[in-house]
Parts: structure tokens; C-alpha cells; sequence
């Protein structure tokens, strides 16, 4: 019947965080590309493997620098969901530390075969890791010095900022970052050029 009683003090200073201005208008020229092959409850262990030999092949055309790791995750260890799975994630980093990121997941073929049935299937490893070389290619190919998942994060950041001008190189704009702008522009009254 010990009950323990005490007092918690929290002492904090007032901090008034400030963001500094954005200048990302020079992506460089890409050296090296790192990254992820992972796969859960695969019957085999080879397939994240097989994942990061197609993706390398594809990247190894361009550039000599490649390494992607393999991750597999068994039952025994516990450590995924019920289902079966498989993913990749690649990044590239540039001579001046712009990093462009692109990741795909196995997808479930749903067409239809010859005689009319639905086929229905697993991607395999060699088309999952081409199709995440030639996604993180497209990216690389836009020349903006963030990728088109994260523009609309940087956009805000950028409204955020003290009056300092901020200036950021983007590739294609997203639908989604589009309208991030405009609501932007409503909330804030920040508009960009």
C-alpha cells in the first residue's frame, strides 16, 4: 500500500522559432543513388534480390555508384502484416545534396488474358525494380531540386518564412501541389512566382 506522491516541475523558456529563407535553385549533377529493397512473407528470399538487381541494372547504365540494400522479413521474426508484400525505395543525391526519392510497391496485375479470364496476378521482381528506376529517372529528368511528393511540404515552408525571399527550383508541379498553392495564397495572402 506504498503510494509514492510527488511533484513534476517543467520549466521552459519562451521560444519564438523562426524559418530561415529557402535558396534550392541549383540541383547539380547526380553521383551515387542508395536504396531499400524489402519484402515480407515472400516465399522466397530472393526476391528483394531480384528487386535491387533489376533496379541496379537500369541505374548502372548511367552511373557507377549504385547500392541497394536487401531487407527480408520472415513470419518468424514477426515483423509484418498477414499479407504478402514487397517494396522499394531508391534515392539519388546529386553533386550539390539534392535528394530526389521515388518508391513503388508490388502491384496486383488485373487484366485480362487472351481467352477473356481475368488474370490475375503479382508483379514480378525484375518489373518492380525497373519500374522504380525509371520513376526515380523521371524525377531526375523534371531538374527540380525537390521531388514532386514534397513540393507541396516546401511550399508552406517557403509561406512560413520571414519576409527574406525564398526561392526553390521545382520540376513539373503536381495537381495536389497546385492547389496547396492556392490555399496558400487564400490563407496566408502569400503568393509565388
Amino acid at each position: 500500500n506504498n503510494h509514492y506522491t510527488g511533484k513534476v516541475r517543467l520549466v521552459c523558456p519562451i521560444a519564438k522559432p523562426e524559418l530561415a529563407s529557402i535558396d534550392w535553385t541549383d540541383a547539380g549533377k547526380i553521383k551515387r543513388v542508395r536504396g531499400n529493397s524489402i519484402s515480407c512473407k515472400i516465399v522466397s528470399s530472393s526476391m528483394a534480390a531480384r528487386v535491387a538487381y533489376a533496379a541496379k541494372g537500369v541505374f548502372h547504365r548511367l552511373l557507377p555508384d549504385v547500392w541497394i540494400h536487401t531487407d527480408v522479413h520472415t513470419p518468424k521474426r514477426n515483423r509484418c502484416g498477414p499479407d504478402p508484400g514487397m517494396m522499394v525505395v531508391v534515392t539519388s543525391e546529386s553533386t550539390t545534396g539534392v535528394a530526389l526519392t521515388a518508391e513503388c510497391c508490388m502491384s496486383h496485375h488485373n487484366a485480362l488474358n487472351d481467352d477473356g479470364e481475368n488474370n490475375r496476378g503479382k508483379e514480378l521482381p525484375e518489373e518492380l525494380g525497373q519500374r522504380v528506376a525509371y520513376t526515380l529517372l523521371e524525377e531526375i529528368r523534371r531538374g527540380g531540386c525537390i521531388d514532386t511528393t514534397s513540393q507541396s511540404l516546401v511550399f508552406l515552408w517557403m509561406a512560413l518564412t520571414p519576409e527574406d525571399v525564398s526561392r526553390i527550383r521545382v520540376g513539373t508541379l503536381s495537381q495536389y501541389s497546385i492547389e496547396t498553392l492556392r490555399l496558400i495564397k487564400e490563407a496566408f495572402g502569400v503568393e509565388f512566382k
